[in-house]
Order: structure tokens, then C-alpha cells, then sequence
């Protein structure tokens, strides 16, 4: 146990000294950037030199007005003679409600928190008509204080989501203003964001995470008001809330997850191990595929015709994976889509073939019961991130053949596809193994006698069976992925 012990601190002295590390390099970078400016070597930045570095960076399409270099010059302690520290300029660059940002190449750039917030300013603006109104905000904002109430923590809840929601409103807006505009909306975020230490990217991909589950929950909200509300849309309902309270910390807090962004799905697709947080586990006893299939059709009566067209064939894509391990206990999610190709009704008149898609939904298994109930995206979503490549397309493959081990030419082409979409290969890379399932075909025509042409390649192709390992050993060999300890955590579920 000692020797644990010591092992964890080594680690953590490691990890600690890892991050002190980038964190001195992009200051040290910062720094190099201001001393251009510095000419006289002060270790000082004046108002004309921040104005400066502003309009440097600012993209050719944005107007810069200078009661916003007004604004942005005011939040900084100023020395006797007017100008400020470089430490504390490179400290506010730093923070992702800022207009400035340190690129990968280590150039100032503009970050448009702007543009970073319209997807919230789009939810608080329920109607669409650019302006939020009291109504309106005290209906989003109250969801996200609903959340943390729901989802209590140990740490104090962000200063932005405390207090009276009519007061709260008339404080942002001013008052001379009755409505809230985006402009007024962005301000009052980058304030609230100023303690913020998330990088520009992960502060935009959350916020637009929370933008998504805001609006899954209006939707939810009228439903029950219609009276269509189900008891699993209820369970989906407390995820997202759950999801939000976790969200809105790492956001707007200023304990330690907020100003560590240590929580989260930016931290929770965290490397860990061989460098992703989730992993293959061999699929829970009674999870079949076409039961989900079924249900799918059953809970989403458009999925089901009721016009007079025939189907003439589904297209199923179904993802099935692991969900983010929590402890010992692991569950399963999916995520489903259909497309349904009609004949027309009117072949004269209507000669093309009409199409149906339905939107993706998201199930979870329930072991207890052998059942798929509906889940919310975001967890999805988080569980696919953690996943690698190699992972992803294993999942696919077994998916479509219902945790089997046997693939039709067919079915591997419908998974392969997927994976394109989803981007975890290329159309290119498709081409390459199916040229290579191809030569085993021939070669084994070839060693029976048999003549092969393109006609009977294309017949024989369907009587021919596939496994899943064996299309991942197609792409190891093509060198689209390397074999690593990641091949070990499904490729034992295939013995």
C-alpha cells in the first residue's frame, strides 16, 4: 500500500507539474507578444498599446467602437501613471470571456464571444424576435436555477444563477431598457464568465451544450402541458437537469469546479489510461437489436405509415456502445434512425420515390427488465467522445450485427457508412477494404474453379460472412489503425 501510495504521488507531483509547464509556456509566449509592443522595455502596457493589440487582432469584418476599449480598459488595476502590468494583461487574455485569445501558433487572436453565446441568447429568445423579454427570461433562467436546486452540491452556486429573477433581469437590462437585446446579454455573460479559466473552445462547445438541453426541456415542458408526457420522457427530464447543474458549474462557478473546469464533458472525455475515459465491455445479457428496433417504431407513431405508400425498404442506423463507466456498474445506451424509401403513390405523376427520416433518438438499456427506455442525447454524446476511433467502429460493426459475429457484405457496407458520416473514417478507406474483401472473395472463386466476373463477384458477395475482428484486422493492416492496448477490450469479446 505504500508503494501505491508513493506511485499516486509521483503522479500526481507529475500531472501537476505538466500543467505548470503549459500554463508557463503560453504565458511565456504572451509575453514575447507584448514586448513588440514595449519598445521602451517598461514591463508595461498603456491604453494606446491595449487598444492596439485589440485592433491588431480583430478580424476585418468587426468594428471595434471605443466605448467597448473603455469598457474592457476599466476592469484592470491601474499603476500611478495610468498604465497596467503585462502580468495582468496576459492574465485577462488568458480568460475565455475575453476578446483576445493565444492561438496554437502562438499569435493573439479574436475570440468572438458573440458569436459563442447566440446559441443561449436563442433559447432565452423563446419567440425568435431578438429581443428577451421578462417573461421569457424568467422561464430559461429559472430552468437553470431549477437544476441546481435539483442537483444540490457541496459548493456555492454561481453568483449568475442566485437570487430574484425579476431583479436579476432588471439589473441587466438597465433602466432605461425594458427588453433584453444581445448586446446587453453578451456583456452581462462576459462578466459573468470572468473568472472562467475554460479554453475558448471548450467555453463555446459548452455553452452550446446547454443551449440544446435548455431547449430539449421547453420541448418536454410542452408536452406535459399538452398532457403527452410520458413517464420515461419524466426520467430523460431529470437527466438533463442533471446535466445543466453540471454544465452551469463548470460555466458560471467559482469553486473549485468552476475555475478548474475539472468536471463536465470537456473533463469527462479526459484521457485516461490509453487516453480515452470509456472502453469496450462486452454488451449486457438479453441487449438485442431488433427488440430496439421495435420499440423504436412503437414509441414514434410517425415512424409507423399510415398513408397509403409501401415500404419498400428500411434503412436502419443504430449505434449501440457503452455508456461512461461509473464504478463496477456500466450501462448501455443507443442511438437510432431510420429512413424508409416508399414507393410513390402516383407513379405517373410521382415518379421519383418518396423518402422518410426520422430524427436520431437516444435509448438506454435497462438490464432489470431486458427493455430500451429514451434517454437524453448529451449523455450519448459524452460516452461517444470517450470512445476511440477503433472503438467507435468496432461498436458499429456489432451493432448492425446484433452483437454477432457474423456480417453479411450488406450489413458491413450500411455500418461502414455510418462511419463515414460520424467521421471516423473515410469514403476512401472504405473503397481500400472493400477492395480488399473483394480479393478474398476471388481468391477463394479461384481456388474453387470458379469463373469470376463482376456479375457473379456481386452474387457470391451476399453468401459470403464477415466478422467484426475480421474487418478491424482489415483496417489495422491498411494502417488506418494502429493495435493497441484499446484492441484488447473488445477484440477478447470475440473469442
Amino acid at each position: 500500500q505504500l508503494g501505491w501510495l508513493f506511485v499516486s504521488q509521483v503522479a500526481a507531483f507529475g500531472i501537476r507539474m505538466l500543467f505548470d509547464s503549459h500554463e508557463h509556456s503560453l504565458t511565456h509566449k504572451l509575453m514575447i507578444i507584448l514586448r513588440k509592443f514595449d519598445q521602451e522595455g517598461t514591463g508595461t502596457v498603456s491604453k494606446s498599446q491595449f487598444e492596439s493589440l485589440l485592433r491588431a487582432a480583430l478580424p476585418l469584418d468587426e468594428i471595434l467602437y471605443q466605448e467597448e476599449v473603455d469598457h474592457l480598459w476599466a476592469y484592470f488595476p491601474k499603476r500611478d501613471d495610468g498604465d497596467i502590468e503585462n502580468s495582468d494583461l496576459v492574465d485577462w487574455i488568458l480568460r475565455p470571456s475575453t476578446p483576445l485569445m493565444l492561438t496554437d501558433a502562438g499569435d493573439l487572436a479574436f475570440f468572438d464571444l458573440k458569436f459563442a453565446i447566440q446559441p443561449l441568447f436563442q433559447v432565452y429568445n423563446q419567440n425568435g424576435d431578438g429581443y428577451v423579454c421578462l417573461h421569457e427570461f424568467i422561464e430559461a433562467h429559472g430552468i437553470l436555477q431549477i437544476a441546481l436546486q435539483m442537483n444540490p452540491s457541496e459548493e456555492e452556486d454561481p453568483p449568475v444563477l442566485r437570487g430574484d429573477l425579476h431583479n436579476l433581469f432588471v439589473h441587466v437590462i438597465g433602466d432605461s431598457e425594458k427588453r433584453l437585446t444581445l448586446e446587453k446579454f453578451v456583456q452581462w455573460q462576459r462578466v459573468a464568465l470572468i473568472h472562467s479559466v475554460l479554453p475558448p473552445d471548450s467555453l463555446k462547445r459548452l455553452l452550446q451544450n446547454v443551449a440544446k438541453q435548455m431547449q430539449r426541456v421547453f420541448k418536454l415542458i410542452a408536452a406535459e402541458k399538452r398532457g403527452d408526457l410520458k413517464e420515461s420522457d419524466r426520467l430523460v427530464l431529470t437527466r438533463i437537469l442533471g446535466h445543466l447543474a453540471q454544465f452551469s458549474r463548470e460555466l458560471w462557478g467559482t469553486g473549485p469546479t468552476g475555475s478548474t473546469g475539472s468536471t463536465g464533458p470537456s473533463a469527462s472525455t479526459r484521457s485516461k489510461g490509453h487516453g480515452f475515459s470509456n472502453k469496450w465491455t462486452a454488451p449486457l445479457v438479453g441487449m438485442n437489436v431488433q427488440h430496439l428496433k421495435d420499440i423504436f417504431l412503437h414509441d414514434f407513431s410517425y415512424s409507423r405509415l399510415t398513408f397509403s405508400s409501401k415500404v419498400l425498404r428500411r434503412d436502419w442506423e443504430v449505434l449501440c456502445i457503452p455508456d461512461l463507466p461509473q464504478g463496477r456498474h456500466q450501462d448501455w445506451l443507443a442511438r437510432v434512425c431510420l429512413n424508409t424509401l416508399l414507393s410513390p403513390v402516383d407513379p405517373v405523376d410521382q415518379p421519383d420515390q418518396p423518402r422518410q427520416r426520422t430524427d436520431l433518438h437516444t435509448y438506454r438499456y435497462v438490464k432489470e427488465s431486458f427493455t430500451w427506455t429514451l434517454d437524453d442525447d448529451c449523455q450519448f454524446d459524452q460516452a461517444l467522445n470517450g470512445l476511440s476511433p477503433e472503438v467507435k467502429l468496432f461498436a458499429l460493426l456489432k451493432s448492425e450485427g446484433n452483437f454477432g459475429q457474423r456480417l453479411s457484405w450488406s450489413q458491413v457496407q450500411a455500418a461502414l457508412s455510418v462511419a463515414v458520416k460520424l467521421g471516423i473514417i473515410t469514403q476512401a478507406q472504405v473503397k481500400g477494404c472493400n477492395e480488399k474483401l473483394d480479393d478474398w472473395v476471388t481468391k477463394g472463386m479461384d481456388a474453387d474453379g470458379l469463373w469470376c466476373t463482376r456479375e457473379t463477384l456481386e452474387v457470391v458477395r451476399e453468401k459470403v460472412f464477415t466478422s467484426p475482428s475480421q474487418i478491424m484486422g482489415i483496417f489495422a493492416e491498411m494502417g488506418v489503425f494502429s493495435v493497441t492496448s484499446v484492441w484488447a477490450d473488445f477484440m477478447d469479446t470475440e473469442q
